[in-house]
């Protein structure tokens, strides 16, 4: 265990409890999405749209791989590094900042399966790319540990 201050402990706090809220409220507005679609009928669906299934899962696919890269990148010591120079609330303030982002972009997954289900008719689109973007969404839950190792570290290398 590694010694954080209690001032950093405070900030470290609040930026998690809030950051907790807001990736739970992304987790929700997602599971809201799939029971919307769950209740409401498509109007008319297009023609042709049964061939984009391949097309669809491709690209969920690479987004969701490119979000398992983009939290990678945030949390190597490189990226954190420059950041952890300016001291814990800099640290905090990108730790927050890409959960939040990255939680946006899977929350655009579980949007576009709701969007998918309304062009096609096809309620497979919902429910699957909802349960993709829960999956994503809660991969990108702020880890504790994390947050406090990264805490700890800009204390011994930055500005208090």
């Amino acid at each position: 265990m590694q010694y954080i201050s209690s001032q950093s402990q405070q900030s470290l706090s609040r930026s998690y409890r809030l950051t907790s809220i807001v990736v739970m409220s992304f987790c929700f507005t997602v599971i809201m999405f799939m029971g919307v679609a769950r209740f409401i009928e498509p109007n008319q669906t297009i023609p042709g749209s049964e061939k984009w299934g391949k097309t669809i899962y491709t690209v969920v696919i690479v987004v969701g791989l490119s979000i398992v890269g983009l939290r990678r990148f945030f949390m190597s010591q490189s990226f954190l590094g420059r950041a952890s120079q300016k001291g814990p609330d800099s640290v905090l303030s990108v730790l927050q900042k890409m959960t939040i982002i990255i939680c946006a972009i899977a929350e655009a997954v579980g949007i576009s399966g709701l969007i998918f289900y309304r062009l096609t008719g096809d309620y497979q689109y919902s429910w699957r790319l909802g349960v993709v973007a829960i999956l994503l969404i809660l991969y990108s839950f702020p880890r504790r540990g994390e947050w406090e190792r990264a805490v700890a570290e800009s204390e011994k290398h930055g500005t208090p």
